[in-house]
């Protein structure tokens, strides 16, 4: 606080009047700040005050706000934790409750009515995870996906559908990482799980390889080479290469005493050596920093390795965009006629005859309406079929030729294993004599004997090879052409193919030759062949809670005993799923209140730095605003001294 000094000599009265009236201003203007300040408890009210202080304070109302939107996550994040707990329950108490029905109707002893009781209770569980799986929180699906905006789950026909998704809701949440707040139906209650995983694709290397898409996806980081012949060395920089084929053109350059290099790439493999095919010293380095000689498994820093270099297990990986001649280990696929998808009774043939890509191929399976989502696990290099429809079968098969093969999706195959028969419980063999008895035509029988098969391949091959059966008339047997299933050929004779299964087998059953409630099948004529089509031996299950439920229901109305022991154990798995999803929500829900106290202890120390930076300290404001009140005082006595003041008070 100043007073400027009194106008004295030859001070004009005019200059004189406005230096006062500037003391006067200036102490109302100090005066007035003290009241703001009173006011509004800051002690900083415009950058101008403190400019040091006011740029810390920005910094920190930053972060305050940070940490308060950090706080209104996750309360936000503790709703959906505490909805989705509520909702599990509710799915692992039906299924808990379901399964004591199933252990109740695995008597053998049962009434129609009591098994009807029995069949609705398992429904009423069904409906309850059906409503569970179609809760919402505000306008998020729980496990529908929260991309979702209507019902996830459809009844249709008898069947459930499943019309959500298995995105996920992330939030920010302590140190700022992103945290999922939702659960999949897929990990819930195991919808849209797939119900094959295919075999890998195999993609094979050549020019157009990305150098990310090799090592199965790890990638190989470009970089600067020296080549040497042991006298002469060249640097190549290769840190602009995009593709291997960039890495072998720009290799290709290299003159080494006047002799070049040769690159060659296998399906799997890139091999250096010299163009002209003679001997010499070859080495291979990388410079300082660079890792793409070894990446690509060619270093030979010293020489020692005499030529060719080669480098394989190069693995490129299978992405969308990988171009379908690549497939097979650059052998290629061909797609051409197609396959065909089983859902229940309908069959849907896909089209692959505008596909370049595996992403076409994708594309083409899920614009189809066969309700299978395909799914490419680029870590794998497989295409994965997820079921969208509970309560029914799922089956893929050929359309006349190769591809479900060739993709690797095919359902049924000579690989598979007995054991996975009959819905993976097996087959059950006549200890008495054979198994399984094919009459041909012209009478001959084949007895086969399967207690030693490992797969359906092997059943394959005792037909073939069955001494009985190697004539002109032999019976002939392969997987269908379209579809699924085994076919039986052989010439026309007095009578049809016979297929029995005498004793306690079922293996004409559950090779898909004889119907269930029968003990032998009769083939028809075919043109100028006698033939006994099968019927698909490896339907799939949808999978999931709801369709155990569905399929638990119609085994209990049946009575078969069979049917609910194996859904009896496909129901302790969906528990299973059910409360590792449930206590996963609950090591969130943990993790997320500690994190939240740790936000608000920084909010609330932020909150006092930023006090210290801003606020007013009331005692000094209240000390400095009577101090400026008395200067304010002086300041209008010496005016009104002043102002009085006339010539005579000079003479």
């Amino acid at each position: 606080m100043s007073l400027l000094p009194v106008a004295t000599n030859r001070t004009s009265t005019p200059l004189q009047n406005q230096r006062l009236m500037f003391q006067l201003n200036s102490d109302q203007l100090a005066i007035q700040r003290q009241y703001d300040q009173l006011s509004t408890g800051r002690r900083v009210l415009s950058i101008s005050d403190d400019p040091a202080s006011a740029a810390r304070a920005i910094g920190l109302q930053r972060q305050v706000s940070r940490t308060d939107q950090l706080v209104r996550n996750a309360d936000a994040s503790e709703a959906f934790y505490q909805s989705a707990d509520v909702t599990l329950n509710k799915v692992d108490s039906a299924i808990i409750e379901a399964r004591g029905v199933a252990v109740e109707a695995a008597q053998s002893i049962l009434s129609d009515d009591e098994r009807e009781a029995l069949a609705m209770t398992i429904r009423q569980q069904m409906e309850s995870i059906v409503s569970a799986g179609n809760g919402m929180f505000t306008d998020h699906q729980l496990l529908g996906g929260v991309l979702q905006t209507e019902s996830a789950l459809e009844h249709i026909s008898g069947t459930v559908r499943f019309n959500g998704n298995q995105a996920t809701g992330q939030t920010k949440l302590g140190d700022g990482t992103r945290t999922e707040f939702t659960v999949t139906a897929a990990s819930a209650i195991g919808l849209g799980e797939p119900f094959i995983e295919g075999s890998s694709l195999g993609a094979g290397l050549n020019e157009n390889t990305r150098l990310i898409d090799m090592k199965q996806g790890d990638g190989v980081q470009p970089g600067v080479l020296t080549v040497s012949d042991g006298n002469n060395f060249v640097e190549l920089d290769l840190r602009q290469a995009a593709t291997i084929g960039d890495v072998a053109d720009i290799l290709r350059t290299a003159d080494l005493d006047g002799r070049s290099l040769s690159v060659t790439l296998g399906a799997d493999s890139i091999t250096v050596q010299y163009a002209d095919g003679l001997p010499g010293t070859l080495a291979i380095k990388d410079a300082a920093g660079s890792r793409l000689a070894s990446d690509l498994l060619i270093s030979n820093p010293d020489g020692f390795r005499p030529p060719p270099l080669v480098g394989d297990r190069l693995s490129p990986q299978v992405t969308a965009g990988t171009p379908l001649s690549d497939l097979n280990n650059g052998a290629g696929l061909d797609l051409s006629d197609g396959l065909v998808i089983d859902r229940g009774d309908d069959r849907y043939t896909i089209d692959f005859s505008g596909a370049e890509t595996v992403g076409d191929v994708i594309i083409a399976i899920n614009r189809s309406d066969a309700e299978v989502q395909a799914v490419l696990n680029e870590t794998q290099g497989r295409i994965e079929l997820h079921a969208l429809r509970s309560g029914v079968d799922y089956s893929v098969g050929e359309n006349g030729g190769t591809a479900a093969t060739e993709l690797g999706i095919r359902t049924a195959t000579e690989d598979t294993a007995i054991s996975e028969l009959a819905r993976g419980r097996g087959l059950n063999f006549n200890p008495e004599g054979p198994d399984l008895v094919i009459t041909r035509p012209d009478g001959v029988e084949l007895e086969l004997e399967l207690e030693d098969v490992a797969t359906v391949g092997d059943i394959i091959d005792l037909v073939r090879d069955h001494p009985d059966n190697q004539d002109t008339l032999r019976v002939q047997i392969a997987l269908n052409d379209v579809g699924n299933g085994l076919r039986l050929t052989a010439p026309p004779g007095a009578d049809p193919i016979r297929v029995t299964q005498p004793g306690l087998s079922d293996a004409g059953t559950y090779l898909g030759w004889i119907p269930e409630d029968a003990t032998a099948a009769e083939g028809e004529i075919d043109g100028s062949f006698a033939v006994l089509n099968g019927s698909d031996f490896q339907p799939r299950d949808a999978g999931g809670a709801i369709d155990t439920l569905l399929r638990l229901e119609q085994a209990v109305r049946d009575g078969d005993i069979s049917e609910i022991g194996r859904l009896q154990a496909r129901l302790d798995e969906d528990l299973d799923d059910s409360t590792r999803t449930r206590g996963r929500v609950g090591v969130w829900h943990s993790a997320l209140q500690d994190s939240r106290t740790a936000v608000e202890n920084e909010n609330v120390l932020l909150q006092s730095q930023l006090s210290d930076a801003m606020d007013a300290d009331l005692a000094v404001v209240i000390s400095e605003l009577q101090a400026r009140q008395v200067a304010l005082e002086a300041s209008m006595r010496f005016v009104g001294q002043t102002s009085g003041i006339t010539v005579l008070n000079y003479l």
